[in-house]
């Protein structure tokens, strides 16, 4: 890796909303690490917080207590978020409790700091507040990438098949620049089913995230027909490292590559909610099997309280087979959502592109309905309508 200096952070002005005194004290005997935190109000109440709502949602930034009464705190959060979508919200509690943090990431918060708040921490923290900030004011013209995300409702529908073949043909439509992203910190296949050997993976990315830059950047990636890869580890180990700092990676990508299509495990967990938070556009992808179809309805609507729009929300049905009865007229039934297109069951295809260690081939069925869902991605051609999906009509009851 090359070497690499410490930010000295732009300072953030923020109002502490903090209840706890003990946490208090804690924040304020850590905050010598960061003094780029001016805290510039400081508030014991929820209640006199939220009659200050507007205001404060003019500031920088706002460190909430979401430990003392969670319910309390995360309306007030959602309130602030409402008021400016693009006000930063720093959680804060006296552990790192996995469904706090996902609770507050599901309500908008941009960062989550835990008891007694390391200094690596609110330095990390402060330099992507500021990063954030600086991406707001910045011209739109410079915001070439569009992030695409793609993500099974359940493990098995073939998401990434489809994220790292809609990859390699948009390259190959397009020829502008591509980044494929696989995010999965505890299952990510993309560099075994490429054969791709790396040195550096998405670890390595997320632990430099606020040194990056193009110099670094071409190290962590790997060519491969065109298309820049960022790969998994090899190793699972999600515990190992903080989500958080996947938003500047993808930032940073976004500044690089026309296109950046990302591979999620999932979007119900800390990585995969902060990614889905920054895609233009989420690829939730389902098979016809029952559990998933069930699925792709429970999960649309947690997008949605998230704040992302049914227009950035696409519904993919992979794995359909050809001799089932159930129409899109039934699925969009189920899912209470429309259809946006349906990819065929192609074993022969796929495990060709296993065998060989490449892309599954044009001339393939599923091969040649990713070139016609990327086509109209691209506005080359207009949307068909898909043809019969399963037979599951027993779903319908409930729908």
């Amino acid at each position: 890796m090359s070497a690499i200096t410490e930010e000295s952070g732009t300072p953030v002005r923020a109002v502490l909303v903090c209840p706890d005194d003990g946490l208090f004290q804690a924040l304020r005997a850590a905050r010598s690490a960061a003094p780029q935190f001016e805290i510039v109000e400081e508030i014991s109440s929820y209640a006199e917080a939220a009659k200050h709502a507007e205001r404060l949602a003019r500031m920088d930034a706002a460190l909430l207590d979401v430990g003392s009464d969670r319910t309390e705190a995360l309306g007030l959060l959602r309130r602030l978020i409402e008021i400016n979508p693009d006000f930063a919200v720093v959680g804060l509690n006296r552990s790192n409790d996995p469904e706090t943090i996902l609770q507050c990431l599901r309500a908008g918060a941009a960062e989550f700091l835990s008891s007694p708040f390391p200094p690596h921490d609110l330095r990390q923290a402060i330099q992507r507040i500021g990063r954030r900030r600086a991406a707001e004011v910045r011209p739109t013209a410079l915001r070439r990438g569009k992030l695409l995300a793609f993500a099974p409702v359940k493990g098995g529908s073939g998401a990434t098949t489809l994220a790292y073949t809609v990859a390699f043909q948009i390259q190959r439509e397009t020829r502008q620049r591509v980044l494929l992203a696989d995010l999965s910190l505890s299952a990510g296949v993309i560099s075994f089913l490429l054969r791709l050997r790396t040195q550096y993976t998405l670890i390595d990315a997320l632990r430099h995230s606020s040194q990056i830059d193009e110099a670094l950047w071409k190290s962590l990636v790997t060519t491969h027909q065109g298309v820049d890869v960022l790969v998994a580890p090899e190793r699972p180990e999600p515990a190992l490292i903080e989500p958080y700092p996947v938003e500047a990676v993808l930032e940073f990508a976004r500044s690089l590559y026309d296109w950046v299509i990302i591979d999620l495990e999932t979007v119900c967990d800390a990585l995969g909610l902060i990614a889905v938070n920054a895609a233009d556009q989420i690829n939730l992808v389902c098979s016809t099997a029952m559990p998933s179809l069930f699925l792709m309805r429970r999960t649309i609507p947690l997008l949605e309280e998230m704040g992302r729009s049914r227009d950035q929300i696409q519904v993919l049905v992979n794995r359909v087979d050809r001799r089932a009865e159930l129409s899109i007229e039934d699925m969009e039934k189920i899912f209470r959502a429309s259809v946006t297109a349906t990819f065929p069951e192609d074993n022969s295809g796929v495990e060709r592109a296993l065998r060989e260690g490449t892309v599954v081939a044009d001339n393939s069925d599923l091969g040649k309905k990713t070139r016609q869902f990327v086509a109209e991605l691209l506005g080359k051609k207009p949307k068909q309508a898909g043809g019969a999906l399963g037979a599951f009509k027993s779903l319908l009851g409930g729908a």
